[in-house]
């Protein structure tokens, strides 16, 4: 056996090729911050996940999804944990969206969560002043216009509730359709307010929505162990789903965790969720659409003998056919291309195959696509780290 001293320098290039890669690979990133709401007259905190290689992809959107409830961290932390371990083939950002206590104004989580109500008296309800409206609206003008702008994001955004979170998120969609693209509904409360939410969503005009949404619904034993009502609200929006064939834009799967209580149900239903929302988003590209616009791909290649390949979202990129577009070679190392697109981009560089894929300074080990949205970008410089073959 050798001693430590003859097996010192095998030691120390292990430890400095660990080294590089801990400083290559960045961690994810959470933040918290504050925003100052005029609407709500509160100061209020956010959580901000963004994922590994954020601050190294500067050319690269991410898609946003909206955790609710995130005063209760853990529901925010299994959320971002999780989109790692599920179907998911894409890196996201995770918003916190969280509603604290304010003692000084009796001011609670369910004020933000329920909407004032229509067919009970207010002695009644559940919360005394409820004020979602206002709360909706400390979201859609002040919280999403604050992420977008200071970070890098897709045009797609995703919510998801658990318990009355999951009634405002989907109430939200309901009446505000396009604000999100999909929302997970985990054991929603669909009987406040005489059923107010449930006789809503049996509302729904699926005619009415052009573009593709995906509304999840879960319950656990809230159906035996909550008040009848509790399953009374859920089974009006279930036998409306099972009698409507035609749901047009809309995917709306609905499963059940009877093992499951009000609480841990989150364990089960957000991956399964998550498995859903990654086959909706997978089967429903954000498509490229506004005015054509010309950019230049340059893509610097790891060695002299490399050809490069570009396949994307539309036409001018090959319409994800590998083989399709050659980029030009300029120098010994730059490969480039001059082509009108439409945002936003979506694509890979390949050597013409996909077995030849790259891995570059913009994408990952995983075989993430591409993905820019920012329009103001003329110029697209990538830089081949390797290939996948190679």
């Amino acid at each position: 056996m050798k001693s430590i001293l003859e097996r010192l320098p095998l030691i120390l290039t292990v430890f400095l090729f660990q080294t590089t890669l801990l400083r290559a690979q960045e961690m994810p990133r959470l933040q918290t911050t504050e925003i100052q709401s005029t609407i709500l007259n509160q100061k209020r905190p956010v959580l901000i996940y963004t994922p590994s290689m954020y601050d190294e992809r500067t050319l690269v959107s991410f898609d946003v999804i909206y955790v609710f409830d995130a005063q209760n961290r853990e529901l925010f932390d299994l959320a971002h944990s999780a989109i790692g371990f599920s179907d998911f083939n894409r890196k996201c950002i995770v918003v916190g969206v969280v509603s604290p206590s304010y003692e000084e104004q009796e001011y609670y989580r369910n004020h933000d969560m329920l909407p004032a109500p229509i067919n009970v008296k207010p002695e009644e309800y559940m919360v005394k002043n409820a004020t979602s409206e206002n709360f909706w609206r400390y979201v859609t003008d002040e919280l999403i216009p604050y992420i977008e702008k200071n970070y890098r994001t897709s045009p797609r955004r995703i919510a998801i509730g658990h318990s009355l979170s999951a009634s405002f998120v989907l109430d939200k969609m309901i009446h505000y359709p396009n604000v999100f693209d999909a929302a997970l509904c985990i054991s929603p409360n669909l009987a406040y307010d005489q059923f107010r939410l449930a006789n809503d969503f049996t509302k729904l005009n699926f005619e009415e929505m052009v573009e593709p949404k995906l509304i999840y619904i879960s319950q656990a034993d809230e159906l035996t162990t909550m008040d009848a009502s509790w399953n009374e609200g859920y089974q009006k929006v279930k036998s409306f789903l099972a009698r409507t064939e035609n749901k047009g834009k809309y995917a709306i799967p609905v499963q059940e965790f009877p093992n499951n209580d009000h609480w841990n149900t989150y364990l089960a239903a957000l991956p399964a969720g998550l498995r859903k929302l990654s086959a909706f988003l997978t089967e429903n590209p954000l498509l490229p659409k506004g005015d054509k616009r010309e950019v230049t791909f340059r893509v610097t290649v790891p060695e002299k003998a490399d050809d490069a390949f570009i396949t994307g979202n539309q036409e001018t990129l090959g319409m994800w056919a590998p083989e399709k577009v050659k980029l030009n070679r300029v120098s010994e190392y730059m490969r480039e291309l001059r082509v009108f697109v439409y945002y936003p981009l979506e694509f890979k560089i390949t050597r013409g195959t996909w077995e030849s894929e790259a891995i570059t300074d913009q994408s990952n080990y995983q075989g993430e696509n591409i993905f820019i949205s920012d329009t103001s970008k003329y110029i697209i410089p990538i830089k081949v780290k390797e290939w996948f073959d190679k």
